[in-house]
């Protein structure tokens, strides 16, 4: 499919869908992440905490937040 056949609106409520979705993923990875560290070496520092919430906070609005754009809602 082409962008002029999905028809697609970037309204605010759209972009924040997008954003709420890519921003949901990178925390609950983040969270997945550091809890295998923290069961397979102890605790993490701060540093190790910040980038891997960083990266997969960034990960998640440039993979899911399109994704997410796309997702039509159903018609009433």
């Amino acid at each position: 499919m082409t962008a002029t056949t999905l028809a697609l609106r970037f309204d605010r409520t759209v972009l924040m869908r997008g954003a709420l979705a890519g921003l949901t993923w990178g925390l609950v990875m983040a969270a997945g992440l550091l809890g295998m560290a923290y069961a397979q070496c102890g605790l993490s520092c701060e540093l190790d905490v910040a980038t891997t919430t960083l990266i997969s906070v960034a990960t998640g609005l440039i993979a899911i937040g399109p994704l997410a754009l796309l997702c039509r809602r159903p018609s009433r």
